[in-house]
């Protein structure tokens, strides 16, 4: 657990756009978090390509602008691909869904349109899992952390590694 939370912090660190010894923004350890989940995540019936990430954006805000910042890149052996969506009908292909500003408040549709789907969604706040989102980001004091809807992921298929429902400040729904 403690070599995952390293790895999440040096990779923040890494795609930090400010000066070197400055500490990572909120917004960047979030866009590190969201880019990090495939890695812990097994899709049950969808064969994502091992070498690479597609991570959708629905909406703007500074996590927004930090995920597009990772377009291109190489992070652990897979290129990151991002890509913006500006309906939720157009949002079945993304592996990863991060639902940013100005979208908040129609994330229930979104939700819904991609109900059945195999999309891992991740929104802000404790109760996007709540709300059918499968991660919610949330932050706690000064750090930065997530929970995880059990019962979304499996609707859409998702399994989680061990380690990261570990790291998870809140796992919702039945084991």
């Amino acid at each position: 657990m403690a070599f995952i939370l390293r790895a999440l912090v040096l990779f923040a660190c890494s795609i930090a756009t400010a000066h070197a010894w400055s500490a990572p923004s909120e917004a960047v350890v979030k866009a590190a978090l969201v880019a990090n989940l495939a890695n812990y995540a097994q899709w049950q019936d969808h064969n994502w390509p091992a070498n690479r990430t597609l991570i959708c954006v629905a909406g703007r805000g500074p996590v927004a602008d930090a995920l597009q910042a990772l377009d291109g890149q190489v992070l652990y052996g897979r290129t990151v691909s991002v890509s913006l969506r500006l309906r939720p009908a157009d949002a079945r292909d993304c592996q990863v869904l991060y639902l940013g500003d100005g979208v908040a408040r129609s994330s229930a549709e979104w939700l819904m349109e991609l109900a059945g789907s195999s999309v891992l969604t991740v929104g802000d706040g404790e109760d996007f899992p709540l709300n059918g989102g499968v991660v919610g980001l949330i932050r706690d004091g000064n750090r930065v952390g997530f929970d995880i809807s059990l019962s979304a992921s499996r609707r859409a298929n998702i399994r989680f590694s061990a380690h990261l429902l570990r790291l998870a400040r809140n796992v919702l729904g039945p084991r």
